[in-house]
């Protein structure tokens, strides 16, 4: 068994918020984002739950950006964070970090078998599909569980860093080396994502794990965001 963090250094608080906003180019927006305190089973941002103490059941944070015209995507998007919620509020508090890990992926897995077959089912949301970039907070340990190109940074100090990798065919090109960075910024079929939930009966969920510090601070956010604003001016605002 692990020892938690918080025996050590005194329980683990976060401050956090979450908006979604259709901005300047779209007339839909297809966001959905998840705030939940897994201990206390409530999501939302009343003021309880901008500033808590992480218990025993981990904190959940999410951003899934669906797509599949206006009504499809937000009904994908919608039920991602809903199906999320609700499988990762089943059962027990995770024994160990471990636990909490497969649960997170399972609950992402989930959600696209249900959103496949909800897609399946109804004529009007052929085709649709959501990214879901997922952390998941058990005292100083988060995980990423992530599908498409949502993205989550952290900034450490003066240091800005991506910690989840897109699931997008850019992505794979800058990898494989077929493709700089400044390339990449023109580079025509930016959007294209290689899965999503909902549009294949399963998905490969990649999870990441950082140790977080004090004074850490997070962001998760959609391509809505990261795809407009250098990340140097993330940084900034940030």
């Amino acid at each position: 068994g692990e020892s938690p963090a918080f025996e050590k250094g005194g329980p683990v608080k976060v401050k956090l918020f979450g908006r979604t906003d259709v901005g300047q180019v779209r007339e839909h927006n297809e966001d959905n984002f998840l705030v939940a305190d897994l201990t206390t089973g409530s999501r939302g941002l009343t003021a309880d739950e901008r500033s808590h103490t992480i218990g025993p059941r981990g904190t959940l944070l999410a951003v899934c950006d669906g797509m599949g015209g206006a009504a499809a995507g937000e009904v994908a998007s919608q039920l991602a964070v809903d199906i999320i919620f609700e499988k990762m509020t089943e059962g027990d508090a995770p024994k160990t970090h471990d636990d909490l890990a497969r649960r997170l992926v399972r609950a992402v897995e989930t959600a696209g078998e249900r959103i496949f077959h909800e897609a399946k089912a109804d004529r009007s949301r052929r085709g649709m599909g959501t990214t879901s970039t997922v952390a998941a907070l058990l005292d100083d340990h988060l995980f990423f569980g992530q599908v498409g190109d949502s993205r989550a940074y952290i900034l450490r100090g003066k240091r800005f860093v991506q910690v989840t990798r897109d699931q997008s065919l850019v992505n794979q090109l800058i990898e494989a080396g077929q493709l700089t960075e400044e390339e990449a910024e023109t580079f025509e079929h930016n959007n294209i994502i290689l899965q999503a939930l909902g549009t294949a009966d399963t998905v490969q969920v990649d999870l990441t794990y950082v140790a977080l510090r004090r004074g850490d601070v997070l962001l998760v956010c959609s391509d809505g965001l990261s795809g407009m604003i250098r990340s140097e001016d993330m940084r900034e605002v940030l």
